[in-house]
């Protein structure tokens, strides 16, 4: 799991109560049973912890944590 990756589960963590039994290919939706409020809850989380603006339509094929943390990798440039 890539450093932004175990960031992104961290702040999942925090925002939900699900165990700890996924990882950064589990689909939030199918896999973790979130709910779209959820979902949207922590992309704003993870917009804000890492300090980027996040459009829509980049998140429209967002499934994943991997597919998160690839989207915002891009954002912020090189390795900070």
């Amino acid at each position: 799991m890539s450093d932004i990756e175990h960031q992104l589960s961290t702040l999942l963590g925090h925002i939900t109560e699900l165990p700890d039994s996924f990882n950064a290919d589990s689909d939030l939706i199918d896999d973790l049973a979130l709910e779209s409020m959820q979902v949207m809850e922590f992309v704003m989380e993870a917009e804000d912890h890492f300090d980027v603006a996040i459009a829509q339509d980049r998140l429209a094929d967002v499934r994943t944590l991997a597919q998160l943390a690839t989207v915002i990798e891009k954002l912020r440039g090189p390795a900070r």
